[in-house]
C-alpha cells in the first residue's frame, strides 16, 4: 500500500500544472480521491516560483521570468510545425536508434506528429512492429522507448542477484544513453517487480547525472528490463543540461530571501524551522502558483470543478503555466512550520549566483531524499 503522505506529495508536484485553460469538451470525472491517477496520466512534473531578487555589490543578470500561461490545446499550428523535424528527419532518428538498442531488423512504419499538451511540446510518436518511441520533435532527441514483455521470450530461470543488477544496470546505462554523452552518472536508485529478487522478471534502474558531488535530476536515464537476456523494456531519457552557476549566495542570505517570501505567501502557518543544502533543480512554476492561486493550490483544486459529491472535473477554461527548462546550482530551503506534521513543508529553490527564487515543491525535499534512501525496495548499497 502507498503511503498517504508520499502519494499526497505526488499529487501537490503534479496537479498544480494547471490553472485555467481550454480543454476537450469530454468531461472527466473522478472522484477526488482518484486525483493521483489524473496526475501519474497526464503530469509529467514541471513547475516554477515567484521571483525575490538578491541585492550585490555587482550587477547580476537575472533569469526568472514571469512563467508563460497558455490554453490546453491538442491542436498543432503551421509556425509550430515549420520548428519540427520533418517526417523523413524522424524516421532517420527512429531507425538509427532501433539498430543501437539491437533491434537491427526492426524498421519504422507508423510516425504521427503529436502534442503533449500538459506540456506545450510537440513529439514525434514513431513504432516498428516491437518497439514505440517518443522523439522531442524539435531538438529530434529520443526521450522514451517502451517495448511489450510479450514481445520476449522469457527464460525459466530469470532470477538474478542486487549485485548482478547492478553490473548490468551499469553496461546498459553505456549501450542506451545518447550519443557524445560522456558524462558519469550516479545509481540512484534499483528496484525489481517482485519479491524475492529471485522472482523479479523485470528490474528498474534510475541514473542522474553527476556533476562533483552534486547530481541532476533533470538529466536522468532510467532503463527497465528482463534480466538475464538484458531485454530493454522501458527506457526515458531526460538530458535537461545544467549550467553549472557559480554558487555567490550564502546559506544564510539564501534561508533569509525564502523566510521574506513564504511571509508574504503564508498568512496563517508560523515558521518554526527551517533547513537549507545546495543542490541541482530545474526552475518551475509552482511558487508562482502558490503566490496566484493561494487557496485552490493548498487544497488541491487548482485544475479542477466540483461536479457532484467528491467528484471533479477539469475546469473548461483551464491554462497552463510554464517556464524556461532553466537547470541552476540552488539553495534548497525548507521551511517547516509550527504545530504541523513533519510532512507539512514547502521547499524554495533559491538561485546560488542571483538569489532569485526560481522554483520549489510543496515537501521537504531533503525527507523525500531520505526516503529514497531508505526504501526497502531499492535495493542501492546504503
Amino acid at each position: 500500500m502507498i503511503d498517504n503522505n508520499i502519494t499526497n506529495k505526488i499529487i501537490s508536484k503534479a496537479q498544480m500544472k494547471i490553472a485555467v485553460s481550454k480543454f476537450s469538451e469530454e468531461d472527466i470525472k473522478m472522484p477526488k480521491r482518484n486525483l493521483p491517477k489524473l496526475v501519474a496520466t497526464f503530469v509529467l512534473a514541471t513547475s516554477i516560483t515567484g521571483g525575490l531578487v538578491y541585492a550585490t555589490e555587482n550587477a547580476i543578470e537575472q533569469i526568472w521570468k514571469k512563467p508563460e500561461g497558455y490554453s490546453i490545446s491538442q491542436n498543432i499550428t503551421e509556425e509550430e510545425k515549420a520548428k519540427c523535424i520533418s517526417e523523413e528527419k524522424a524516421k532517420e532518428i527512429g531507425n538509427s536508434y532501433l539498430k543501437k538498442i539491437g533491434f537491427d531488423e526492426q524498421e519504422i512504419k507508423n510516425l504521427q506528429l503529436s502534442k503533449d499538451f500538459l506540456e506545450n511540446e510537440n513529439v514525434w510518436l514513431v513504432s516498428s512492429e516491437k518497439v514505440g518511441i517518443r522523439i522531442n520533435a524539435e531538438s529530434g532527441k529520443i526521450e522514451s522507448i517502451n517495448i511489450p514483455t510479450w514481445q520476449y521470450t522469457i527464460p525459466y530461470n530469470y532470477g538474478i542477484t542486487r549485485e548482478e543488477a547492478r553490473k548490468v544496470a551499469r553496461e546498459l546505462l553505456e549501450k542506451y544513453k545518447l550519443e557524445n554523452d560522456t558524462g558519469e552518472y550516479e545509481l540512484v536508485s534499483l528496484k525489481r517487480n517482485a519479491e524475492p529478487e529471485e522472482q523479479a522478471y523485470i528490474w528498474y534502474a534510475d541514473f542522474y547525472k553527476k556533476y562533483g558531488e552534486l547530481i541532476n535530476p533533470a538529466e536522468r536515464i532510467s532503463i527497465g528490463w528482463i534480466p538475464t537476456i538484458n531485454g530493454l523494456y522501458s527506457l526515458s531519457i531526460s538530458s535537461n543540461n545544467y549550467e553549472n552557476n557559480e554558487q555567490k549566495i550564502s546559506k544564510e542570505d539564501a534561508i533569509k530571501i525564502a523566510i521574506e517570501k513564504d511571509n508574504q505567501i503564508e498568512k496563517v502557518k508560523k515558521i518554526k524551522d527551517t533547513k537549507a543544502g545546495i543542490r541541482i533543480r530545474q526552475m518551475n512554476e509552482n511558487v508562482y502558483l502558490r503566490e496566484n492561486f493561494k487557496e485552490e493550490y493548498e487544497n488541491g483544486t487548482l485544475n479542477m470543478e466540483k461536479t457532484g459529491d467528491n467528484t471533479y472535473k477539469l475546469k473548461s477554461d483551464a491554462v497552463i503555466y510554464k517556464t524556461e527548462e532553466r537547470v541552476r546550482k540552488v539553495w534548497c530551503v525548507v521551511i517547516y512550520y509550527d504545530g504541523y506534521n513533519k510532512y507539512d513543508a514547502y521547499t524554495y529553490y533559491v538561485d546560488s549566483t542571483t538569489g532569485e527564487i526560481i522554483g520549489g515543491e510543496r515537501c521537504d525535499e531533503f525527507e523525500d531524499e531520505q526516503i529514497l534512501k531508505n526504501d526497502p525496495h531499492n535495493v542501492i548499497e546504503k
